[in-house]
């Protein structure tokens, strides 16, 4: 079996060489190269395959893309997926001739902790993408899956608009766009927890037990640190 693999080097490269004979590419094709390979496989390739590539296939070409689609089409779905909060996972999907628009295959909710970056969320979810594939290969080309039409709405974003980011270590938390009214429900979450916290501190001082207290004031200065960057997120936000 002929397969084709668009896009960048991945793991996926070294198991698509044990289903079959693999030629890879990261280079724009055409319509009649494609048309050679009984699969075709796309994965982080920068390239449009128009509508005669996509007729010219032997099945349908089938496209990896780390969001929950019909959510962050496009470029950066894992930045866009915390900037604007939306639910984050993988999808395995036809392509057409729209930008991330083909029928799903197969797609997976990816939760994350409070402490992801934009590296580590971004990892997990190549992780989480490349195992469904590869558990789920046979099934997709034996079309035992059953593809199925993305529901409406979601969100696309182009290259153009990605403002770019000092660290991709940056904490995802930090990026989540809040309405000036969420930034002040926040505030007052942590403060009354904070007063919780002075209230556990003036018991255990009344006590006569320091060490006991010092890791009390610790969560408070934790707190305090919170406070601070709401507040600064709040008089920021535009």
């Amino acid at each position: 079996m002929k397969i084709l693999y668009l896009g960048p080097y991945s793991p996926l490269v070294d198991f698509l060489k044990t289903k079959g004979d693999l030629t890879t590419t990261e280079n724009k094709t055409s319509p009649e190269f494609l048309s050679q390979f009984k699969w075709i496989f796309s994965y982080g390739y920068r390239h449009i395959l128009t509508h005669n590539h996509i007729k010219s296939s032997q099945n349908p070409i089938i496209n990896l893309h780390i969001s929950y689609l019909p959510w962050n089409r496009g470029s950066n779905p894992n930045y866009w997926s915390w900037v604007n909060n939306t639910i984050k996972g993988v999808t395995i999907h036809y392509v057409d001739e729209g930008i991330d628009t083909g029928d799903i295959v197969l797609q997976k909710e990816v939760k994350f902790n409070s402490d992801e970056t934009l590296f580590t969320s971004y990892n997990k979810l190549k992780k989480e993408i490349e195992k469904l594939f590869i558990t789920n290969f046979e099934n997709i080309t034996k079309g035992i899956i059953l593809p199925k039409p993305q529901p409406q709405g979601g969100s696309l974003h182009y290259k153009k608009d990605f403002p770019g980011v000092k660290s991709w270590d940056i904490k995802t938390k930090n990026l989540i766009k809040m309405t000036d009214l969420e930034i002040i429900d926040a505030v007052e979450a942590v403060r009354t927890k904070n007063n919780k916290n002075w209230m556990d501190v003036l018991r255990v001082a009344f006590k006569h037990a320091p060490e006991e207290a010092r890791p009390i004031l610790a969560e408070i200065n934790k707190s305090d640190g919170e406070i601070s960057r709401l507040l600064d997120k709040l008089a920021n936000n535009k």
